[in-house]
């Protein structure tokens, strides 16, 4: 049975292409964008039945996901990437921790679109960055929004490896065009502080480094997390005095303690 692809036929397909992995609930905050979400559920399906777009349950447990069963992964299937001209990956999109770093990217997205509905943050833009290919990759995305009528121009690197090669990659990424900032995401604090720690020897990302773990950005959002310097002191980066902490419902939640 075949059907029209309309306009937000191919939105989805760019979008997966962007990130390469999204579930449903990415999904639908990325295409209405600063709107209520919309529900795609039957399109996905049917877009699945048809051969465009590959969907199985993730292989592992993720710590933000509390529904009983594992979350549906969305991919462009080889007919939709000869279709709408779609590179191939150069990345194993199948292996459990590759999706899990993208997904996480993902979730950072929308979490600056739920910060942009409670009118937190403005003028939101993002820009997905290395979800192809892990070879020479800086950033995993580099954004741009207004907070308190400050305008933010940041780099954002998802749980990176506490190696040799980290502060090269951050100095480096400061010099991008449209970087002021270094936004570090990890999924624990004892990682966060591993890499706090490394990043101390260096005078540029003492200034211009901040790190947080997915557990508090799921908790609070983008604008109210505390986010913290290379010294592991508070920076307080985008919180006001009288900022109060924003709590999300549905299957994004808090996630628990590591």
């Amino acid at each position: 049975m075949a059907i029209q692809l309309n306009d937000r036929d191919k939105l989805i397909f760019k979008l997966i292409d962007e990130h390469q992995v999204l579930l449903e609930k990415h999904i639908s905050w990325f295409i209405s964008g600063e709107d209520k979400p919309v529900l795609i559920r039957d399109r996905l399906r049917k877009l699945f039945y048809l051969d465009y777009l590959l969907c199985h349950r993730h292989g592992t447990k993720l710590p933000w996901w509390t529904t009983p069963t594992k979350p549906l992964v969305y991919m462009l299937s080889p007919m939709t990437r000869n279709l709408v001209g779609c590179e191939n990956s150069e990345i194993d999109l199948f292996d459990s921790e590759v999706q899990r770093h993208l997904l996480e990217v993902a979730n950072l997205r929308m979490l600056h679109l739920m910060g942009v509905k409670d009118n937190q943050i403005s003028d939101f833009e993002w820009t997905t960055l290395g979800a192809r290919t892990s070879v020479g990759m800086t950033m995993d995305a580099k954004v741009r929004f207004k907070c308190n009528a400050t305008e933010h121009r940041l780099g954002i690197l998802n749980h990176p490896a506490a190696d040799t090669e980290l502060i090269r990659k951050l100095e480096q990424g400061l010099q991008m065009e449209g970087i002021n900032a270094i936004l570090v995401v990890n999924r624990d604090e004892v990682h966060q502080k591993s890499l706090q720690a490394l990043n101390c020897s260096s005078p540029m990302l003492q200034r211009r480094c901040y790190f947080a773990t997915h557990h508090e950005l799921y908790k609070l959002g983008i604008a109210q997390t505390k986010w913290q310097g290379c010294d592991q002191k508070t920076a307080n980066l985008f919180v006001t005095p009288t900022a109060e902490s924003m709590g999300f419902v549905g299957n994004f939640v808090a996630a628990p303690a590591m």
